[in-house]
């Protein structure tokens, strides 16, 4: 898996996977998003299904070797 996927992501799902990286809850993102916590909800699931994960921590963790690595990520799925 690499970053390719992460472009295939809207610009609003790239920011909620970034605060997902951050260990924020769907209530605090929406807060700092300014968008409905059940609107953040919808979109976590969006973005697991793109980049193929099934947890949010999987999500967390792809997001954060990402961050580190400047997009070089090579993860296990599943």
């Amino acid at each position: 898996m690499t970053t390719a996927l992460i472009t295939r992501l809207t610009p609003r799902e790239q920011q909620v996977l970034h605060e997902i990286g951050l260990g924020l809850t769907n209530r605090e993102i929406g807060f700092r998003l300014g968008i409905a916590e059940k609107t953040v909800k919808n979109t976590v699931t969006v973005v697991l299904a793109k980049l193929g994960l099934r947890r949010r921590a999987q999500a967390a963790a792809y997001i954060a070797v990402a961050e580190a690595t400047g997009g070089r990520v090579s993860m296990l799925v599943g």
